[in-house]
């Protein structure tokens, strides 16, 4: 038998490999063993604890997390290299999407005539069969040898297809690898390519790499399942399910955590500025205090619309009783709030900076973003901005005394209320989004940023996060603005959160998770999984809120659904705001409410 070379395939099981390597070495003592791998790249990347689907990352992630999963591909073949310590060992790789295709392409290009192979189901491909002498080997223990390829010309039945044939290139002697397209792209390396002294390739041990083939169950195991399971759109399903989930609890309990740090980053730097102030001679304490009076010194100048009224610090501290206490009615994430009185109107007055606090988390851009955004629009569905206090960066509302509307549902608010809070809060987004020339992203739309007046109509706030977008003529899908992510965790579109890309998609994201809680109560985080399943199982009567009443159930399941389709992972998939025929359901249950209280005061008359 001819010996000079014998080739094995290898995974990411290194007990396995490990076995069936060892074999071919005591099996064929004067042979080069040259080890082969289809590496098959993931459709997954590992992301706040959890996995998000490859495609929903950018380009630059992508970029970042192939090249991780190449040097462990690399530092894999090196560690099983090792393994036969005293015998030359040679290593290949090909990347691609297809293992069996992968694997043909490597036997014809590098014209292997025997192979050992660790999978019964590979090993069963009469292609790959037809190409070479396939010796099957399952840890360690020889089970059969094929040779089918002797009953074939040596040409024959090598490729599925020439134009796979044709994308693998000529050697290279410069790099001693395959050049080939990025879709198929193959490297060879050999032993001058392995870890030098100062570490350049960093060889695992092999219980490290058992462990992470352990953790990567998908991949450590991707010859069986592509041969066994071709459609895997079910499972895709399932996982990104599941990697929603994940994203949505890991991320919140990220965003907690950094809170809690830019807390205590800001009292230390509270403490750290009391103590310089503290030391400061008299006559530098009052220049100080000087300068901090000064407005102009403290913010750049700010363009105040004419409708919005120029309040003094003076007038804030005199409609709020100096903050009293009694009159914080709101503690946000930016801020208080306090009720106050201004010009015998009551009035919610909201401290961007933390009042007597130098280092509050929401400075003057927040400020200018709520001033300018708030400052150009009117709609009934959003509140108005009365007026501003630069020197501190004050905003001064209506006053909207029910609350939000997570108040409102804890309070059991009707069903009917309910429907015609969604429809003004989607007239409300219809209008930022539709503004002209410039459209306008809340960006921050969620249950406690929506307020409601004594007759619980509904008012769209907090806008200090929202941004405005150039149109441009014809390209009114693809309003787009790259920013840092921010929002709220469980509102926030994972897409956004992955790549930067605010759009208005982002906004009907966050609108479908609104919808989902106020039909069913519920504000758990996986709250798209429970609606999901509760449709499924057909069990949307247990899941809607009885404290709203008695819901139109077959209208209701209907505003469900346009509620999951808000929240789709796919943004081309969420419907448009702005387009009536999306929001059919939601009309329905409008028209069922009105004829609904009708009735109730006809047979009250």
């Amino acid at each position: 038998m001819d010996e000079e070379e014998v080739h094995i395939a290898v995974g990411k099981n290194f007990r396995k490999e490990k076995a069936n390597i060892l074999w071919a070495a005591a099996n064929f003592p004067r042979a080069t063993i040259t080890l082969v791998n289809v590496h098959w790249p993931s459709k997954w990347m590992p992301f706040m604890g959890g996995k998000v689907l490859y495609k929903f990352a950018d380009e630059k992630e992508k970029e970042m997390h192939r090249g991780r999963e190449t040097e462990s591909m690399i530092r894999m073949l090196s560690q099983y290299k090792g393994i036969c310590d005293t015998r030359e060992v040679r290593a290949h790789y090909l990347t691609h999407d297809d293992i069996l295709d992968g694997l043909v392409n490597l036997v014809k290009k590098l014209k292997i005539k025997r192979i050992v192979i660790g999978s019964r189901n590979l090993s069963k491909q009469a292609v790959l069969r037809k190409c070479c002498q396939v010796l099957v080997v399952l840890n360690g223990k020889y089970v059969s040898t094929s040779n089918d390829h002797l009953k074939h010309t040596g040409s024959s039945g090598c490729g599925r297809s020439s134009e796979l044939l044709a994308s693998i290139h000529e050697l290279s002697d410069e790099s001693d690898g395959y050049t080939t397209p990025l879709s198929d792209f193959y490297v060879s390396f050999q032993e001058d390519e392995t870890m030098d002294e100062d570490g350049v390739i960093q060889m695992d041990s092999a219980a490290q790499l058992a462990t992470e083939a352990e953790h990567s169950i998908e991949e450590s195991n991707a010859y069986e399942e592509e041969v066994e399971n071709k459609s895997e759109e079910d499972a895709d399903q399932s996982d990104e399910i599941q990697s929603s989930r994940n994203i949505t609890g890991e991320a919140a309990k990220l965003m907690e955590e950094m809170e809690k740090l830019q807390r205590k980053l800001k009292d230390l730097q509270d403490e750290s500025h009391n103590h310089e102030e503290n030391i400061l001679s008299p006559r530098k304490m009052i220049d100080l205090l000087r300068e901090r009076t000064l407005s102009k010194k403290r913010y750049p100048d700010l363009q105040i619309p004419d409708h919005i009224v120029q309040f003094s610090m003076a007038h804030i501290g005199k409609a709020t009783n100096n903050f009293y206490s009694q009159n914080l009615i709101g503690e946000g994430g930016y801020g208080p709030v306090y009720k106050g009185k201004l010009g015998g109107k009551a009035v919610a007055i909201k401290l961007l900076r933390p009042h007597g606090k130098p280092h509050g988390r929401q400075g003057f851009p927040e400020f200018q973003q709520e001033v300018v955004v708030l400052g150009r629009i009117e709609h009934p569905h959003i509140v108005r901005l009365i007026g501003v206090c630069q020197e501190s960066c004050v905003l001064v509302y209506e006053h909207l005394p029910n609350g939000t509307l997570m108040d409102g549902i804890a309070k059991g608010l009707p069903w009917r209320d309910r429907v015609r809070i969604l429809a003004e809060q989607r007239s409300a987004l219809a209008h930022l989004h539709s503004s002209r020339p410039h459209a306008i992203i809340h960006a921050d739309l969620k249950l406690t940023n929506i307020l409601l007046d004594t007759g619980n109509v509904s008012r769209l706030g907090d806008f200090g996060t929202a941004r405005i977008v150039q149109m441009k003529p014809l390209e009114e899908d693809t309003i787009c603005r790259r920013t840092n992510p921010m929002g709220t965790m469980g509102y926030m579109d994972p897409v956004f959160f992955m790549t930067g890309e605010l759009t208005t998609e982002s906004d009907v994201y966050a609108f479908g998770v609104v919808i989902l809680q106020v039909l069913t109560g519920l504000l758990d985080l996986n709250i798209v999984e429970q609606v999901q399943e509760a449709i499924k199982m057909d069990a949307v009567h247990g899941l809607l809120d009885a404290s709203a009443g008695s819901w139109p159930e077959v209208q209701a399941k209907q505003l469900l659904r346009i509620g999951l389709k808000c929240c789709s992972l796919e943004r081309k998939q969420r419907p448009t705001i702005t387009a009536d025929a999306d929001w059919r359901s939601l009309d329905i249950l409008q028209t069922m409410r009105t004829a609904s209280k009708s009735r109730k005061w006809s047979n009250g008359s």
